[in-house]
């Protein structure tokens, strides 16, 4: 699959499901946490997290997949993937630190997270070309959303790539 994806030059969208696909027993007595509010960016980033260590970007280097949620927190963690990496068994090391294939293989959407702050960090930390506007509906407003994006604090070259021109190139639009 991974070879037929980087082949073609498709993305694939990970993205959390209704249904947990096992219990983390962290949530127990907690059902606010399983869903949208955290358990998904936990699994779904968990995912992306296995991918990167388990050398699928080393084997596949031009493969890349898209996650929600501002990056599903990811970008926000880069600085400490990097420093931990030294500890990571031998066995699961890859050829470079988990930011580069961050920054390299990896998109980021909007969808859910309407906050300046979380865009601009995101954009900081896999830069401009990685980010893209999406809005999450029907379980954000769509109203909400385009109002965020157009009163975010970028150039309008920077906004256009985000709001339009990333998704055009990346989804060949």
């Amino acid at each position: 699959m991974w070879a037929e994806l980087e082949r073609l030059g498709v993305t694939l969208y990970l993205h959390p499901a209704v249904i947990p696909a096992d219990n983390w027993h962290v949530f127990d007595g907690y059902p606010v946490l399983v869903g949208p509010s955290w358990g998904w960016t936990a699994t779904v980033g968990a995912h992306a997290l296995r991918l990167i260590y388990g050398g699928v970007f080393d084997e596949f280097p031009g493969a890349s997949v898209m996650l929600g949620h501002m990056g599903e927190l990811l970008p926000f963690q880069m600085a400490r993937l990097d420093s931990r990496y030294p500890q990571v068994p031998a066995g699961q090391r890859v050829q470079h630190l988990p930011s580069y294939y961050l920054r390299n293989n990896v998109y980021v959407t909007t969808s859910g997270v309407m906050s300046h702050a979380a865009l601009l960090g995101a954009v900081h930390a896999v830069g401009v070309d990685r980010v893209l506007f999406s809005i999450d509906y029907p379980f954000e407003s769509s109203a909400e959303a385009v109002g965020f994006l157009r009163s975010a604090p970028y150039a309008p070259a920077d906004l256009a790539r985000i709001a339009h021109g990333n998704a055009e190139r990346v989804l060949r639009l």
